[in-house]
């Protein structure tokens, strides 16, 4: 790898792994072709299956909720006419514009150690969506490894991804060819690409601007090849000369520096501006002696010279954006934010493990304050309970850490890294002086399904034990599922989590993640410590973690866990896509959750589901009214529900099998029916 004279070097952006051949799943099982969407509409209620999508979820900017009421007095014109209208800049419009742009793209060759996979990114800058046909730019490098000359070696193969979920691949009969390719000056390879995938779902073509230096830019790509994500920073050079290893020895490019994250993936990725529009090629990263990923130092091809290379390879070209201004950022609630964070100090005979906290609940009748953590935050192997006999909390306006308030454990789950602490209001003044004046206050909490991608985020926490701080950053990806040590470090845990782009240090653990109006949408819980991966801090999501939190009082009289109620399935997601509405400026994704397997015995065989049925809607019943109730969209809403069943309650189930909709039930009325989480 190449060094520049400052002793940093640059290193591309793709990233190679070895996989051996992967099987199928629910091989010789039927399923019923229909997304959550599709057995919506057959009630006749929505036009579409946006509307459907759109209507499952709450607004989660203040734009987005302001526009809504809008909407609701009568405003007939799309959110972008909105904003102009009003003044207010919200990027996340203009950002899942260039999501739909952006593709993965993922190369299959033959390897010594089996099949080598080669993955990156690539951004689509035209598309016939009448004959399903697209041409996606992307880095040579990103391909080089399956191109012999031309054209595609022999048994190598090339899947390029959508950002609904969508798979095209040329291994599967898709049309993918190269329509050129220069990889000598440029590292600009181009895909011409056609499937019927393209005729729907949410593609889109990218426009180009010409860069500012200092504006906004948002690099979106495939980051470590685990799907579609987004970081944000600013266009921090116009104009750099730098040398990277390019597929056929070295090459000198002419290029954007920017501070967003640039991870290994992002590669042919784009970074664009706030109005969604192309500013370059996202190709590489700047990296420090030792090979040490440098944070805030990307590159990108600028976008103008992208289409010189374009028109060289007789492969079309990118349009021109027609350079809509867009208005100054909303203000930001942090103040909002900060009242409701608490450091946490959980004592032990080694010293003290220092994380975060957020206060969930004030109850000051019964004098009584109630605040969310990790589990891992107040764990400890020497205690019989494996939690600190000690532990305390500093409210954020005791900055200076004087007046400890002593906390007591009411519960956790390991098994989600969830933790319940208790505060005496009326034992502790401190803490009752707090609470009384207004200094310290429960988090208003956002829908945490319906956030958008590119948002922004703060995190307020205890970052390396130094006292509370916010750091600030625009959320990655909506979901996603993680794989983190449990607090014992005996097993390993499945989350789902948010990922945001904000600095996540050592004792954020337990901290909130907030929205840009101060609302929680997520328990901070764990980052990437991966040698060069950037800006990956993950949330687990303030839906699951409040509920969890409920449940957990709830049962406190009989357990220091959580009981979950036993449904007895195993479920995957089958299939998924994504919508793009023009009206309201969103991606609207949706998975189509298949039963895999139901246990013997258990509630699902009861109440009669079946492997193969498709999950479309859940609701708790309880003393004949609707507790709960949501649409299942994504993997992980069932199991979250699962957590807001209580002793008594009938959950039904909404399900599609084999084109036919039905519903089916069972009521939760024994011990056996639930499972204890400690």
């Amino acid at each position: 790898m190449n060094k520049l004279t400052t002793a940093a070097g640059i290193v591309l952006a793709g990233v190679m792994t070895v996989s051996l051949a992967a099987c199928g799943l629910f091989d010789g099982v039927r399923t019923d072709g229909n997304f959550p969407s599709d057995v919506a509409l057959l009630s006749g209620e929505y036009e579409d299956a946006v509307r459907w999508l759109a209507a499952q979820e709450t607004p989660s900017t203040s734009g987005r909720r302001r526009y809504a009421e809008a909407a609701e007095g009568g405003y007939a014109g799309t959110y972008y006419d909105f904003l102009a209208q009003e003044g207010i800049r919200d990027d996340t419009a203009y950002i899942s514009r260039a999501q739909c742009s952006t593709v993965a793209v993922q190369t299959r060759t033959a390897s010594e150690n089996g099949v080598a996979y080669s993955d990156g990114s690539g951004v689509i800058y035209a598309l016939d969506r009448a004959a399903g046909e697209a041409l996606i730019v992307t880095n040579a490098h990103v391909v080089s490894d399956a191109v012999v000359g031309t054209s595609f070696a022999g048994g190598a193969s090339v899947t390029v991804t959508l950002s609904g979920g969508e798979t095209l691949s040329s291994a599967a009969g898709d049309d993918i060819r190269l329509c050129g390719m220069q990889n000598t000056t440029s590292d600009v390879a181009v895909l011409s690409v056609r499937s019927d995938a393209l005729q729907t779902g949410c593609a889109m073509a990218a426009a180009w601007a010409e860069a500012s230096e200092n504006e906004t830019a948002y690099a979106v790509g495939n980051a470590e090849g685990m799907g579609m994500s987004v970081t944000g920073g600013t266009v921090t050079d116009l104009s750099r000369t730098v040398t990277v290893e390019g597929a056929d020895g070295d090459i000198a490019l002419d290029v954007l520096c920017t501070d967003a994250a640039v991870n290994h993936g992002n590669s042919g990725g784009g970074l664009y501006n706030v109005a969604g529009e192309l500013l370059g090629l996202v190709t590489a990263r700047q990296t420090l002696r030792g090979n040490t990923a440098s944070d805030g130092v990307g590159y990108a091809i600028p976008a103008a010279d992208v289409n010189a290379v374009l028109a060289s390879l007789d492969c079309g070209q990118i349009a021109a954006a027609e350079g809509k201004a867009v208005s100054a950022q909303t203000e930001a609630a942090l103040s909002e934010a900060e009242k409701s964070a608490v450091s946490v100090v959980a004592k032990t005979r080694k010293g003290a493990s220092e994380g975060s906290g957020v206060i969930i609940a004030n109850d000051e009748s019964a004098g009584e304050a109630y605040i969310l953590t990790n589990y891992h935050v107040v764990y400890t192997g020497e205690t019989a309970s494996g939690i600190s006999d000690e532990i305390d909390v500093y409210f954020y306006a005791d900055r200076k850490e004087e007046h400890p308030v002593k906390a007591q454990f009411v519960g956790g789950a390991m098994a989600e890294d969830i933790a319940v602490l208790r505060v005496a209001l009326r034992a502790d003044w401190w803490a009752g002086f707090y609470v009384s004046f207004g200094a310290a206050e429960a988090a208003q909490a956002a829908d945490s399904r319906s956030l958008t991608v590119g948002e922004r985020t703060i995190v307020v926490g205890n970052a390396n034990g130094d006292g509370l701080r916010t750091t600030q950053g625009v959320l990655c990806v909506a979901s996603e599922t993680i794989a983190v040590a449990s607090a014992d470090e005996k097993t390993a845990l499945s989350l789902f989590a948010v990922r945001t782009d904000a600095v996540i240090e050592h004792g954020n653990s337990g901290g909130g993640l907030y929205n840009e109006m101060g609302e929680l949408i997520g328990i901070v819980c764990a980052r990437s410590e991966k040698e060069g991966v950037l800006a990956f801090g993950y949330a687990i999501p303030a839906n699951r973690a409040l509920r969890i939190a409920q449940n957990i009082l709830d049962n406190a009289s009989v357990t220091d866990g959580a009981l979950c109620a036993r449904l007895g399935i195993t479920v995957e997601s089958y299939a998924s896509r994504a919508f793009y509405d023009g009206v309201t400026g969103k991606m609207y994704p949706e998975e189509k959750v298949i039963v895999r397997g139901v246990s013997a015995g258990s509630a699902a065989l009861r109440m009669g589901l079946d492997v193969g049925d498709t999950l479309y809607l859940a609701r708790i019943e309880r003393e004949g009214e609707i507790a709960a109730s949501c649409a299942i969209t994504r993997t992980d809403v069932l199991s979250e529900l699962l957590y807001g069943v209580r002793r008594g309650d009938t959950l039904t189930l909404t399900v599609s099998r084999r084109g036919q909709v039905k519903e089916v039930s069972y009521t939760f009325s024994s011990d056996a029916d639930f499972a204890e989480v400690t």
